[in-house]
Order: C-alpha cells, then structure tokens, then sequence
C-alpha cells in the first residue's frame, strides 16, 4: 500500500511538472504579450486624465531636429536611432512635465499596452516604500513574518529579511538566467503555478546579507509579503496606492502565478505603457510627491536612487549610472529601471530629463545610451 502511495505522488510530481514545462515549451521566450497567456488581474484608472503629461504643437523641437555625434550615436536624431535599433517599440523623451519627443515603431502606438518585465521589480519597491509608510512593514522584519510557510524551509529564511530582498542580497540559490530553457527554475517561476510553494523549495548558497545577487526570486518573495502585510491583491494596492492617486492615463494589467493561487509576478508581471512609467519616474525625480500629495516618502526616494558600489549600484529596486573618473569607478545621480528587452525607464534628476522605452528588440544598453544622451545635452 505504501508502494502505491509513493507511486502516485512521483506520477502527481511528473504530471505538475510536465504541465509547467509544457506551458513553457509552448509560450517560448517571454515576449512584450506572452502575459496574455496568463491568468490576470487589473490596475484601473481614474478613467479621466486630469493632469496628462504636456505635449504642445510650440514645444522646442530641439530633440526631434538635432543631429548627435558621440558615444552610440553617429550624426543622427536619437528618433532616427531607436527607428533602426529598437524595432517594434516606443520612446518617449520628457523634461519639466512637456513630452518633448515621442515616437512609436511597428505595431506600438500612444498607449499601448505591453509587459514592462523587470521595471515592475522598481514598482513593487515603491508599494513596499508606501506599506513602510503606512506601518503596515518593516524592512527589518525576517520575511517569515509575512510567509510563515517559510518556518518549515530552509533555517536561513529566518535570517532573510524585506531589506535582504529590496537590495538583492538575499543569498538564495537560484539562477536568474535568460538563455531559455523550460526546465530551468527561471522557466519554473515564470511558467509555473502557485508560487508559494516554490518558496519552499528554495535553499541557499550564502546567508542572507553577505553578497549582492540579482535575482526574480527575491521580489516574487517581496510581492507576496506586501499582500500579505496589506491584506488586499498586489493589484488592489496598486490601483488605490500609485495608479489612480498619479492620474495615470490608462489601465494596468498584472500578471498572475495562476487563477487559483492569484499570487502577483511582483517581479515582471507588469503590463503598461511609456507615459504612465514617465509618471512613475517623475514621481521620483520630485522626491515621491504629486500634485502637493505625499505618495511615498522622501527618504524611501533616496534610499531608492541613491546606490553604493557596494551593492553593485543598485538599490530597492532600481539602478544608479556607474562612471569613470581618474581611474575610480563613481556612482552618478542618474537612475534607472531595467527589463528584459531593455525596456528602460532613465531619469536624470540633474537636468529634469526622463526617458521611457518599450519594445521587443534589445538593440542596444539603451539606458547607456540615454546616459551618452545626457552627457552630449549638458555639454
């Protein structure tokens, strides 16, 4: 009778495993629709745009008409490069809230929905900055707090807190590969169902706090303790919190880890367009605050675009510039937020710059590229 036992739960193994490895031979590469493959919730709108970023017919046309030479570009307008780089995809260039540059290649139009993958790692920092804020998280708590099915994994997620998971320290033994393949645990965690119980498979390779380590993993552990903390979907607190609050112009989508589990994909799962993140970049380059309303605090801001070498200049989510000055790598003010195709979201808080762009081809660093960009303007 045992034997039987054990029989059926290799074969319940197997079949679990070859759905989620079916699914991702199916799908493929994740792709700017592969959510709609996904189970999904929303991130409504106020359904009116009351305080749109500006575009005038009489704005400076100096971004649009100017030819650049220096770093990536070579006598060329920075449209005329991202219509030979980017392919199917957008740019959106804005400065003092006025769009001063905004071009659509392929099949992408003024408010086209598409995955924006690891730039939702940066906005689910911002829900766990407004948690903070609101007392409902500390980020000295030991994630078990908030996933108490994690006392019976691994000892070390004792050790492992929400701050280990802002800053990617986390010491977890999971790969963050993007060379597909169906049986990885990336593949797993992205194709797979009920994410909770993958938690509790993981193990480490460093303790907690020891050494920075980029990974999906830390934020898809993050995303399900700011549910849990709050109370409501990850989408919920999105919606009344960040998208309705900043008078975004569209609709949000999330990706889920399936429609029984409803577990957010805090990590890549968001679904949206150039200038809603514009807004989310320009929330931060005025140190969280909108339309005279506080929507996140000052010094989550800071400690959010102001990294250490340290930490490989990353910091809650987001990246600082690293540049070279005699010899010593520096630590810039510029900020950004990256996904998987180089779908970028780049702010430069000196000269009040934001860059946005989506798309499915990595045609270059573009986040490099917009940092040449800055360099060439203040100059």
């Amino acid at each position: 009778m045992k034997q039987i036992g054990c029989i059926l739960l290799g074969v319940l193994s197997v079949i679990s495993m070859s759905c989620t490895t079916f699914k991702s031979i199916k799908c493929g590469n994740p792709s700017t629709d592969t959510y709609l493959n996904f189970a999904l919730d929303t991130i409504l709108s106020n359904g009116s745009n009351k305080n749109p970023l500006i575009s005038t017919a009489d704005h400076d046309r100096y971004f649009e008409d100017s030819k650049f030479s220096g770093g990536r570009l070579n006598k060329e307008t920075i449209g005329d490069y991202f219509s030979r780089a980017r392919g199917n995809g957008a740019l959106l260039i804005v400065r003092n809230d006025t769009i001063l540059l905004e071009r659509y290649y392929g099949t992408f139009s003024r408010l086209s929905a598409s995955n924006v993958f690891s730039i939702t790692k940066a906005v689910t920092s911002l829900l766990c900055g407004i948690a903070v804020d609101e007392g409902l998280i500390s980020t000295t708590d030991p994630v078990t707090r908030y996933i108490p099915e994690l006392n019976g994994a691994d000892p070390l997620f004792k050790q492992l807190t929400i701050e280990h998971l802002l800053d990617m320290r986390t010491g977890l033994d999971f790969e963050e590969s993007y060379n597909w393949n169906p049986f990885s645990k990336m593949a797993k965690l992205y194709y797979g169902n009920n994410v909770v119980n993958q938690f509790k498979k993981l193990h480490f390779k460093s303790p907690p706090g020891t050494t920075h380590y980029y990974n999906s993993m830390s934020t898809a552990l993050l995303g399900v303790a700011i549910e849990r903390a709050t109370g409501i979907p990850f989408a919920q607190y999105l919606q009344e919190k960040v998208w309705k609050p900043l008078d975004m112009e569209a609709d949000a989508f999330i990706s889920l880890d399936d429609s029984r589990h409803r577990q957010a994909k805090a990590y890549g799962g968001l679904v949206s367009n150039v200038r809603d993140l514009a807004k989310i970049g320009r929330l931060y380059m005025n140190d969280g605050v909108y339309n005279n309303r506080q929507i996140v605090s000052k010094e989550w801001i800071d400690r959010s675009v102001n990294s250490s070498l340290d930490n490989e200049a990353y910091s809650l989510g987001w990246n600082n510039i690293i540049t070279r000055i005699d010899g010593n790598d520096i630590v810039t003010p510029r900020f950004f937020a990256i996904g998987l195709y180089g779908q970028v979201l780049f702010c430069d808080p000196e000269q009040n710059l934001i860059f946005v762009t989506l798309g499915e081809k990595k045609g270059c660093e573009y986040h490099l590229l917009f940092d040449d960009f800055c360099n060439l303007i203040s100059q």
